[in-house]
């Protein structure tokens, strides 16, 4: 590689981004006032500039090319520079090829999950049966800082995948762990085969379906009679080597959030699978998410409990 000088550094940087998009992903994109959106990736938006950048679903985002391969593609800076630059002889398809696959760095692991259980039990009302099991299957666990870490497993039982969310609701951190491979998502399987997968955005989102499946049968075990798998986003990286791991599954639910990015995705991938052989359906929550159905539910819930609770005294008063 020759030598890259401040100047090629500074051109590099200042790209233009959709440019770049198109000529290296060959991503295409519509104008939305001043903006543009993805229209392989809904959730990727570039503002009018032609330079920032933000992907809604991962919630990474930068300014210009040089970001994106380092964050997305893990390629380091000076590969960066010389991929845009056109200096770097090595093409991106070659670096991928080429490169090893990433290595996964975990948070360290703190011996009691309190953090965990109060964010997500008491301030999210998922269940607690859910939590534990998730634990107990080691895809879930609480870090040192107190964040909650989801975890994906390969074929060998490897973890591949890890996004990290933040405990405190008013800050509403989360990221991906670097070296992350998306291709391996956070999933919630059946006890027994079964047929059917849900699919959501985020680990949350799946863990509130269960949560509500349990609450509507009154069965704490409900949750584990069909499939859930958590995409990290509104893409389909994670879906392949799912079905490839549980052939029995011959149905896809789209359970996307209920916003413009999670519906124009779940349309998309429900006909892309439909094209394939698969029975697909689109299951959107009432509210933005199902963790706001979830709450929904748990607040009519208390409601009606303490509606019955009046009812009882009022019918003990003496007159």
């Amino acid at each position: 590689m020759k030598t890259i000088d401040n100047k090629t550094i500074e051109q590099a940087r200042n790209a233009d981004i959709i440019g770049f998009f198109r000529k290296h992903c060959g991503f295409s994109f519509d104008t939305l006032r001043n903006a543009y959106r993805c229209k392989e990736h809904p959730s990727l938006a570039v503002n009018g500039d032609r330079h920032s950048w933000f992907w809604h679903s991962r919630g990474i985002g930068g300014y210009g090319p040089i970001d994106w391969l380092m964050k997305i593609d893990n390629i380091p800076f000076r590969h960066a520079v010389g991929i845009v630059s056109g200096i770097k002889l090595i093409t991106l398809p070659k670096i991928h090829e080429t490169m090893p696959p990433p290595t996964l760095l975990l948070p360290d692991k703190r011996g009691i999950s309190v953090r965990l259980y109060d964010y997500l039990c008491c301030k999210r009302g998922i269940d607690g049966w859910v939590v534990s099991t998730l634990i107990h299957e080691e895809k879930l666990y609480e870090d040192k800082r107190g964040n909650v870490v989801f975890i994906g497993f390969d074929e060998n039982q490897e973890p591949r995948f890890a996004s990290v969310r933040g405990t405190n609701m008013g800050n509403g951190f989360r990221c991906d762990c670097a070296g992350s491979d998306k291709r391996y998502g956070f999933n919630m399987t059946a006890y027994m085969p079964s047929e059917r997968l849900y699919l959501f955005e985020a680990p949350i989102d799946a863990m509130s379906h269960a949560s509500i499946e349990n609450a509507v049968t009154g069965d704490i075990t409900a949750w584990k009679r069909d499939n859930r798998l958590s995409l990290a986003g509104t893409t389909d990286k994670a879906i392949p080597f799912f079905l490839n791991q549980h052939r029995e599954v011959r149905e896809l639910v789209f359970s996307l959030d209920n916003d413009q990015a999670g519906c124009e995705a779940a349309v998309l991938l429900a006909r892309k699978y439909a094209d394939k052989g698969y029975s697909t359906r689109i299951e959107s929550p009432i509210g933005k998410d199902f963790n706001d159905d979830l709450a929904a539910f748990l607040a009519k819930q208390k409601q009606e409990k303490r509606t019955n609770h009046l009812h009882r005294d009022a019918d003990i008063l003496p007159f």
